[in-house]
């Protein structure tokens, strides 16, 4: 199976992630399905559960198990930084390896963001040998605009690696125009790709969409009455989810607020015991669990108004925007990096100071519904699936396999090993 692009040939595409969670696993099933309906092999490695979600959704794809962690996310990232980066290194080095036993010849790292320096190393140890390289920042964690304190992550580092990374043949993605205009001048023009956040057309048709909604909020014990304000994803600091209910606080009995997303049992008793100290118990509705993605919507058609009340160090896109926006509901979101620039591009709500509860509260008690007039057509026809997945093809074209740095052997070559299928 072949794609032609700018006179490069693509075969077999190694759709590679380290982590595994809704977004990770819906992000690459969908690029998987639209690689295989352009004609290309698509491969896809990572833990047992990304593998088993993508080759269930698409069954033409192949794949290989790469663990990078032997338990829980949560354990990892608690672990000391060495015993992180030693973990990453084998990742990496083993999922390269794969992808050059399955015969690919391009490796596309779907989450580069924390493993840039992991990723380098492994590349300049010569594993990457005849493969192109492109990777996807989803967040620039590193920016110094982004980061949640001094002394954070450095900025002039990451810079390096990364453009270490283009020397060697690689590629950024980023879906952002603007973080694109500022990591552009810093990298070089010429190895950063701007891609449309991709968007499944809504599940739910518009003529079922107000008994759905009547039977979610049934089923949620919310009053007919309340406004919902919608906090949708797994718990995280970065979130703000506290922030959400100190400005519950101070709005009135009419405002409901519904969490709906993962969360570990001492970060629900927190949300708990601070509803109770804010004396709002009764107006917050809880489900902190998976939630299946043939209800997702549902949670969002329950809802009146989505809330992104995210701190000013989250420098990503959200994927609950991008619900809402395809859906048509508003969105209340800080004024930080992707974010304010969604929400302005398409006029889908209003912003507000980041971390501020009273500014937040301010902003829903203000927000006109009767006036809310999103570009929703447009965002949708923006971001469609076809969209995503040819500018991919576009950044995949540029560039040639990456070649052995200089003095560097392959490493089957130094150890006398040959490369056998696993």
């Amino acid at each position: 199976m072949r794609s032609r692009k700018a006179g490069v040939t693509l075969r077999t595409v190694a759709l590679i992630d380290p982590l595994q969670g809704g977004h990770h696993e819906g992000y690459a099933a969908l690029l998987a399905r639209e690689l295989i309906q352009r004609g290309l092999a698509v491969h896809v490695i990572g833990s047992a559960r990304l593998v088993r979600y993508v080759r269930r959704a698409v069954p033409e794809v192949t794949g290989d198990v790469v663990q990078l962690y032997a338990h829980s996310e949560a354990q990892h990232y608690n672990q000391g930084r060495l015993e992180r980066e030693r973990l990453n290194v084998r990742f990496f080095r083993e999922a390269l390896r794969r992808a050059r036993v399955r015969g690919c010849d391009t490796a596309h790292i779907l989450w580069l963001d924390s493993f840039v320096l992991s990723l380098l190393l492994v590349w300049l140890s010569g594993a990457g040998h005849g493969l192109r390289l492109r990777v996807t920042l989803h967040w620039l964690y590193f920016l110094r605009g982004f980061q949640a304190r001094l002394g954070g992550r450095s900025e002039a580092g990451h810079l390096l690696m990364l453009r270490l990374l283009g020397r060697l043949g690689g590629r950024v993605m980023l879906h952002s125009p603007a973080l694109a205009q500022v990591l552009s001048p810093r990298l070089g023009r010429s190895m950063v790709d701007v891609l449309p956040y991709p968007v499944e057309p809504p599940q739910i048709p518009p003529e079922q969409r107000v008994a759905e909604r009547q039977a979610m909020r049934l089923r949620l014990g919310v009053p007919p009455e309340a406004r919902v304000l919608l906090a949708f994803g797994g718990m995280r600091p970065d979130k703000g989810q506290d922030l959400a209910l100190r400005a519950l606080a101070q709005l009135p009995d009419r405002d409901h607020l519904l969490f709906v997303g993962r969360a570990t049992p001492s970060d629900a008793e927190q949300l708990r015991r601070l509803a109770s100290e804010l004396g709002v118990t009764q107006r917050v509705h809880l489900h902190l669990e998976y939630v299946p993605d043939e209800d997702v919507e549902r949670y969002f058609l329950a809802s009146d108004i989505v809330l992104l009340p995210y701190r000013r160090n989250f420098a990503g896109q959200s994927g609950p925007l991008v619900i809402a926006a395809s859906l048509g509901l508003p969105v209340l979101a800080s004024r930080v990096g992707v974010l304010a620039e969604t929400v302005n591009a398409y006029r889908l709500g209003a912003l507000f100071p980041p971390e501020d509860p009273e500014a937040l509260a301010r902003c829903v008690a203000s927000f006109d519904r009767s006036s809310f007039q999103p570009q929703t057509h447009r965002f949708r026809e923006d971001h469609t699936p076809a969209a995503f997945a040819e500018a991919v093809l576009r950044s995949y074209s540029m560039g040639e396999p990456t070649t052995l740095p200089a003095g560097v052997s392959h490493p089957e070559e130094r150890t006398g090993n040959t490369v056998s299928g696993a």
